[in-house]
């Protein structure tokens, strides 16, 4: 489960500073969508690490 939500974290802060230097601003906007693949990298990881432990 800490895996999952460490992968999760790393997706987070990586799609927000990926935005930061491409747009030169913080949205909220892109932060809600870093968020929302953050969750649903994260969600993926458990269920796959469920399935293959």
């Amino acid at each position: 489960m800490i895996e999952a939500v460490i992968f999760a974290l790393t997706i987070f802060i990586g799609w927000t500073m990926f935005d930061w230097v491409k747009h030169k601003k913080i949205i909220k906007e892109n932060v809600v969508s870093g968020f929302v693949t953050a969750v649903v990298a994260g969600a993926a990881w458990y269920i796959l690490f469920i399935l293959f432990s």
